[in-house]
């Protein structure tokens, strides 16, 4: 009988096993080079989605938001933060641009609307499907929410300069700088994209058949309201004109599929 229930298992766990890799297959091998498969987008962008207890969106910072506290919570930060998201919270690093999804802009419109309660529950739980692990074990109560204080002051900075190096970016690589900040600046968390992404916002997977200018794009990044009135679009106060002009030329690249 034990003979028995042994080989019953063992044929259980191998099922399991092939079950698995065909999946992984299926996915898109086990190879984290791969470009990550439809499936492994979608549970990514709705990862970043994240659906915070509503217990937790009501707890207040305790920590008085003094220089003192501020200055240890960067310390904090970027003992273990700046890795992936930089060590002025825009992710620009190598190691967080490779991640899928990308590691987010901590300064972008889409971090700053999170409030601190919000900002203390990602930090201490993580989001699955994304590199981003929870930190509960790692930092104390207190260290988390002097970390969503060091967040909040990276945000009071305003767009970064623009550096020589993106001056120079060939066509193709604009594009894939753009590609990018769609993602970094979770612009996919409102606007679906190829179908993938939110509905809150219009469709922009054939943008550029829209007939508008790089000019109003740009214009519209800046002050949404005034290019379409009641617009719930927040400003994109975060990124520099030369960024604007990647994601510009991005979105104007998008055309319907002939």
């Amino acid at each position: 009988m034990t003979q028995h229930i042994r080989r019953v298992t063992s044929y259980i766990v191998a099922g399991l096993l092939c079950a698995g890799g065909l999946a992984a297959f299926l996915m898109g091998g086990f190879s984290a080079n791969a470009r990550p498969s439809r499936a492994e987008e979608r549970f990514a962008n709705l990862a970043k989605e994240v659906v915070i207890p509503f217990e937790a969106q009501i707890r207040h910072n305790p920590i008085a938001a003094n220089e003192q506290a501020r200055q240890a919570g960067l310390e904090i930060y970027q003992r273990s933060c700046s890795t992936c998201h930089g060590e002025d919270g825009r992710s620009q690093g190598a190691y967080g641009r490779s991640m899928y999804p990308p590691a987010m802009d901590l300064t972008s419109p889409h971090v700053r609307k999170w409030s601190d309660a919000e900002l203390f529950w990602i930090v201490e739980n993580g989001v699955r499907f994304t590199g981003m692990p929870g930190w509960h074990e790692m930092l104390d109560e207190e260290s988390t929410w002097r970390v969503v204080l060091a967040i909040r002051q990276l945000q009071q900075a305003g767009p970064k300069q623009t550096a020589a190096a993106s001056l120079a970016l060939t066509p193709e690589q604009r594009l894939r700088e753009g590609a990018l900040m769609f993602r970094q600046e979770n612009c996919v968390g409102c606007h679906k994209l190829n179908g993938e992404g939110g509905g809150v916002g219009p469709d922009l997977t054939i943008e550029g058949d829209r007939g508008r200018t790089n000019q109003w794009l740009t214009g519209h990044f800046k002050n949404p309201p005034a290019y379409v009135p009641g617009s719930l679009m927040p400003a994109t106060i975060n990124l520099n004109d030369d960024q604007l002009q990647a994601l510009t030329d991005f979105l104007q690249a998008q055309h319907k599929k002939k």
